[in-house]
């Protein structure tokens, strides 16, 4: 459950004590969304579903708007309080602003990456245009060794992707909103343990008229 909304170290999301307990927990689960280009009915119906059961929430740019959206409902939704991880990291798209306003008072800062601790190793989260990630991994498999991560999370392509290459492990949750390459819209779930990262993709279906989410296999 999200405790209160607060950027902490390097502008994560969560509470000092919610972010210590993410980096020494053993088993976690990580929520991991991108590019969901203002449909926030669906970014807010995943955290709803999938949220209660994660450690964390990884955003990986374009639709800040819904991220920041989310927040300020949480402040009077109790119920999607409940289901928002307690962690939250997100990056910077090409089409996100470097702030953006929660309330009157306040804006949350937007960074072009961030790292993120789990189960003692660092996770990066980027959009990917920065790193060019359309020409190919090595941009963003340099910044990777610059930030001691084996692990990263991005987006941009709207392409639904994880790659291991060298002993670096490269994620694309695909989009939300607008997925491109035949792909469905749909997400990720990241199950981090001691010795592995596994990955889970999940796909939108209709279930009599309703939106419903199911495990899938993209091929790569």
């Amino acid at each position: 459950m999200l405790e209160k909304i607060a950027q902490e170290t390097h502008y994560l999301i969560g509470t000092k004590q919610a972010l210590s307990n993410l980096e020494n927990k053993d088993h976690a689960r990580l929520l991991v969304i991108s590019d969901s280009h203002n449909r926030y009915i669906t970014f807010k119906n995943i955290v709803s579903q999938f949220g209660k059961t994660c450690d964390a929430l990884i955003f990986c740019g374009d639709g800040i708007g819904d991220l920041v959206h989310l927040l300020s409902e949480t402040l009077i939704n109790e119920e999607l309080k409940n289901s928002t991880p307690s962690v939250i990291a997100f990056a910077r798209g090409n089409g996100d602003p470097s702030s953006y306003p929660l309330n009157i008072n306040e804006s949350i800062y937007v960074p072009n990456s961030q790292i993120l601790k789990v189960n003692g190793r660092n996770f990066l989260i980027v959009h990917g245009h920065r790193e060019e990630i359309d020409y190919g991994m090595e941009n963003l498999g340099l910044a990777m060794q610059l930030a001691d991560c084996k692990t990263a999370f991005y987006g941009h392509s709207h392409i639904a992707k994880e790659e291991n290459i060298d002993g670096y492990k490269f994620v694309n949750p695909g989009s939300c909103a607008r997925p491109r390459g035949g792909q469905p819209a749909g997400f990720a779930i990241a199950t981090v343990e001691k010795n592995f990262v596994d990955i889970a993709f999940l796909k939108e279906i209709n279930q009599d008229g309703k939106q419903g989410f199911t495990i899938w296999n993209p091929i790569f």
